[in-house]
């Protein structure tokens, strides 16, 4: 009986690391996609005036380098983990 509970404790550990790998791999993946996002961003605010696309280009780039920061964050951290 011991030997059945710990055997299904186990197979919920082993569903749960696939999930978090899952999750871990979707994550990097959006970041990247957001990434992408945001600089196509940069080319569609030229109807603004001058000083207005200056500043959305520039917020433009510091949101897609900053989800660019992330994911190398979380892949460098991810990366260490043996799971």
């Amino acid at each position: 009986m011991e030997w059945c509970r710990t055997r299904a404790r186990h197979l919920r550990w082993v569903e749960e690391v696939g999930l978090l790998r899952e999750e871990m791999r979707r994550v990097l993946a959006f970041m990247v996609w957001h990434e992408k996002w945001w600089n196509e961003r940069r080319q569609l605010w030229n109807d603004l005036s001058a000083a207005n696309h200056e500043g959305m280009v520039a917020y433009a780039a510091r949101q897609a380098a900053l989800r660019h920061t992330i994911h190398e964050d979380f892949k460098a951290r991810w990366d260490a983990l043996e799971i």
